[in-house]
């Protein structure tokens, strides 16, 4: 009998991480444990952030540079080959070496958000586009097991959703004294406390993933209200929330975003307690999703592992699968325009209170 052919096994593709953060720390996780991708390089300014990540990961032989420049002239002199790069620096850093970046002519996977504001975020997508380098979002909820199956549960059972509510609490920071005076701004904030820089607080940061999830489970949505904080400063258009509350509305459905730097008090800590939660008030009951499991009802339908570590392999799985498959766009682009009009548009609205 004749054996089948076997197929030639894959080599992983080569990628670069530019920017070593602790963001970074988690691709680099996840690349070690998917097989059709393997990060070869890593290019961050901080020589510290470069010796930490040599010895952390001393075992994947990281080539390192100190800057995007560095990176390409390593390639253009044989030293290494690569077939896409990661992102994921800070906010500010992206407008003075998106053309560097795009010079490498590879697909892009970029950490959120698309960009500060919304002329930013369409101005990358539009230079992309005209580099013909595929862009393709990091929003690790979208590839979360337990968030995949609750849009896979509401479209197989055609459940109208007709009420949302979203919070995710960053549980950082530790309590004050409830007669503290909290001043603001800092004398010498650090990028995320400059809105110039970082273009946003808790709703560009942490909102951006409820904003994206609630998108990728339901569709679009617009802006109706917004009422933001800074401590206990309410939003000026200056400074830099750290607890944001949107309200919104779909074709069918209403929509309230909730999202908090710091979170309820810890009861058994000086700290404060990290959490999220969407919850969907359905033609069908109520149905609870977070990190741990789908909830229909109040009985658990679906367990899952809260860790972010299945995500970010699903994530750079279909990123190997868009370079391989020479897609030049990656469709879930378009969902992120919206994402960042209806962000602006909600610090708008927050500001004319």
């Amino acid at each position: 009998m004749t054996q089948p052919l076997q197929q030639p096994l894959q080599q992983p593709l080569r990628l670069a991480l530019i920017g070593l953060g602790a963001q970074g720390d988690e691709h680099l996780d996840a690349s070690k444990l998917c097989q059709q991708t393997r990060i070869i390089a890593g290019v961050d300014a901080s020589p510290e952030q470069r010796q930490r990540i040599a010895q952390k990961y001393s075992d994947l032989n990281l080539q390192l540079f100190d800057s995007v420049e560095a990176l390409k002239a390593a390639q253009q002199q044989g030293h290494l080959s690569l077939d896409g790069l990661i992102l994921a620096l800070p906010h500010h850093v992206y407008t003075h070496v998106w053309q560097d970046i795009l010079s490498f002519g590879v697909p892009l996977l970029k950490e959120k958000p698309l960009g500060r504001d919304y002329e930013e975020a369409q101005r990358f997508v539009e230079q992309a586009d005209a580099a013909r380098c595929s862009l393709q979002m990091a929003i690790q909820r979208r590839h979360h097991p337990s968030y995949t199956f609750l849009r896979d549960y509401l479209q197989k059972n055609s459940i109208q959703v007709n009420e949302v509510h979203a919070h995710l609490h960053l549980g950082k920071g530790q309590q004050t004294p409830p007669d503290a005076v909290i001043i603001a701004p800092k004398d010498n904030p650090k990028w995320r406390d400059d809105r110039l820089k970082s273009g946003g607080g808790a709703l560009l940061d942490a909102g951006y993933h409820l904003v994206d999830l609630i998108h990728f489970l339901i569709g679009p949505f617009e802006a109706v209200s917004a009422t933001m904080w800074a401590s206990n400063h309410v939003d000026d258009g200056r400074l830099n929330e750290d607890r944001s509350w949107l309200t919104g509305r779909s074709e069918r459905c209403w929509i309230m975003v909730e999202t908090w730097v710091q979170g309820l008090p810890d009861p058994h800590g000086s700290g404060f307690l990290k959490s999220e939660e969407v919850k969907l008030a359905t033609s069908h009951g109520l149905i609870c999703s977070n990190r741990e499991g789908v909830w229909h009802d109040g009985a658990l339908i679906s367990p899952a592992d809260r860790s972010w570590q299945q995500a970010m392999q699903n994530q750079l799985r279909q990123f190997a699968d868009h370079i391989r498959h020479h897609r030049h766009k990656d469709e879930s682009i378009w969902e992120q325009l919206p994402a960042m009009r209806l962000i602006e548009e909600a610090y708008r609205l927050s500001s004319r209170y």
